[in-house]
């Protein structure tokens, strides 16, 4: 397969999971508000064009809030 059979939609589908599974190992490893700025930002770029993969990035937002809210209970 050459980069040209892939399409645009294909690729940002693609990068949307790398980045979901980042964002949810960045939170995991104690940095979940950083997670949410960059989760934040991917949203509003994703979310006119992209509508599938914003709400993929706002699912992992939600997960990311838990753990912040963990975060806070347990100081």
């Amino acid at each position: 397969m050459t980069n040209h059979d892939v399409s645009h939609a294909e690729v940002v589908a693609n990068l949307t999971d790398v980045f979901v599974r980042t964002l949810r190992a960045l939170g995991k490893a104690g940095q979940p508000v950083q997670a949410s700025e960059f989760g934040g930002k991917a949203w509003w770029v994703l979310r006119e064009e992209f509508e599938r993969e914003a709400e993929r990035v706002n699912g992992v937002m939600h997960f990311l809030a838990r753990l912040e809210d963990d975060e806070k209970t347990s100081d």
